[in-house]
């Protein structure tokens, strides 16, 4: 028994004859053997593109080299950003004409939002005029399909900003076990998936980008439970919010009494089991509401999920639960860029363990990354492995940090692999 079925069994015992019992007789049944080949309508190959980077490099000179030298048919605008130095790993861009690097800003929103479609949440415009001024998701679009790329959007970590989170978000947060709003990371602040004003935030964002740019899938790489470092309560996770306490009993536990028990001992079974399964519950119970609003704003738009961790338990996913109300998933797998050949077995693990957990037919797409300390042979690798695993395409992670090296390894691989390739 692996570590993620003994973790799944030990909450079903620690639940007993609640929902979590019929949630989990209604799931998926245990993945068929996967077959000799998986019947792909087109092997992805998707590029991740940020705003600054078309305006600094321009849409088209961008779209060219990705093209040209990765092979790339899809691409994707990361259209809101958590808070992050720009390129991650390296000290500057190895190809950007306009500047060394960019400080990424929290949670704005590189589309042209309409205020009057939105509540009491609205997204937030940067607060650069070049950004905010400009319609970067319609000229990347626009772009992309006049080449016959598909196109995608991403919302990543960050749903709203820390500072209005800390402010006058205050009550949207995700609450520690102490009730303080949780601080796991000193960027970020999650804001909770059980309360209304955030559902709806999200229904109407997503909603948007799909009715307004037409997108073939939106990719959510949102944190709505904080993590909980090993699934405890006592690491910092949250959520105890009044929201939360509110709308525990319709997932069968009374979150008040669990509450109790973990600030007496945080190891308190069942309160932690039952604890950890209500996390799962309620972020399945976000996706539920999220997918068919994406489906109803624009029929075979595709909900997608970016698995940005190896423990998402910890972030109070349980994939399983989550496959019901997705599409699509990608595995933020980057192993490529430790530059060590070693790790490639544990990329190959991973890969094989969620396509075994989603079933052979299941959209499945990894990350390779092509940052600097990738090497063109590990690129090659990456690429092979995914095509073993029968994954369903594969991510670039990323363009900006890329030297160009890099980049025509991914088409050196996947002439490797047997893929047919565009033409440059």
């Amino acid at each position: 028994m692996n570590r993620r079925k003994f973790v799944q069994a030990a909450g079903a015992a620690a639940l007993g004859g609640s929902q979590w019992l019929r949630a989990q007789k209604a799931a998926a049944p245990k993945a068929a053997p996967i077959p000799a080949s998986v019947p792909w309508k087109q092997f992805e190959v998707e590029a991740a593109l940020y705003a600054w980077d078309l305006h600094d490099e321009g849409v088209e000179q961008v779209l060219d080299n990705v093209q040209s030298m990765a092979a790339v048919n899809s691409v994707y605008i990361i259209g809101q950003m958590h808070p992050e130095r720009r390129p991650e790993t390296s000290a500057t861009y190895p190809h950007n004409p306009v500047r060394p690097f960019w400080m990424a800003e929290d949670a704005r929103a590189n589309w042209r939002f309409d205020p009057k479609r939105y509540g009491r949440i609205k997204p937030r415009p940067s607060d650069f005029a070049w950004l905010a001024d400009t319609d970067w998701t319609r000229l990347f679009v626009d772009a992309a399909r006049k080449r016959g790329l598909r196109v995608g959007f991403e919302f990543s970590h960050s749903l709203v900003d820390k500072q209005r989170v800390e402010g006058e978000f205050a009550d949207l947060a995700n609450r520690n076990i102490h009730g303080e709003i949780t601080h796991v990371r000193d960027w970020l602040r999650p804001v909770c998936p059980n309360q209304p004003d955030v559902r709806e935030y999200a229904v109407n964002a997503f909603s948007e980008i799909a009715e307004k740019y037409q997108v073939d899938w939106i990719e959510s790489a949102i944190v709505l439970m904080d993590e909980a470092v090993g699934g405890s309560p006592a690491r910092g996770g949250g959520c105890f919010c009044a929201a939360c306490k509110k709308a525990a009993p319709r997932f069968g536990v009374d979150l008040e009494k669990i509450q109790a028990a973990l600030l007496k001992d945080p190891a308190s079974q069942p309160e932690l089991g039952q604890w950890q399964q209500f996390r799962f519950a309620s972020v399945a119970a976000f996706y539920q509401v999220l997918q068919p609003a994406v489906h109803k704003a624009k029929p075979g738009t595709a909900l997608r999920y970016n698995m940005h961790a190896k423990n998402p338990r910890d972030f109070g996913v349980d994939i399983v639960q989550l496959k019901p109300h997705l599409d699509a998933l990608r595995i933020q797998d980057y192993s490529e860029q430790t530059g060590q050949a070693a790790a490639m077995d544990g990329k190959r693990a991973w890969l094989t363990e969620e396509r075994a957990n989603l079933g052979p037919n299941f959209n499945v797409v990894s990350g390779v990354a092509v940052r600097p300390r990738a090497t063109p042979d590990l690129i090659r690798r990456g690429v092979k492995i995914a095509v073993e695993t029968r994954m369903n395409g594969i991510m670039l992670g990323f363009y900006d940090s890329a030297d160009f090296t890099n980049l025509r390894a991914v088409r050196a691989g996947l002439i490797d692999a047997g893929l047919p390739v565009a033409t440059a």
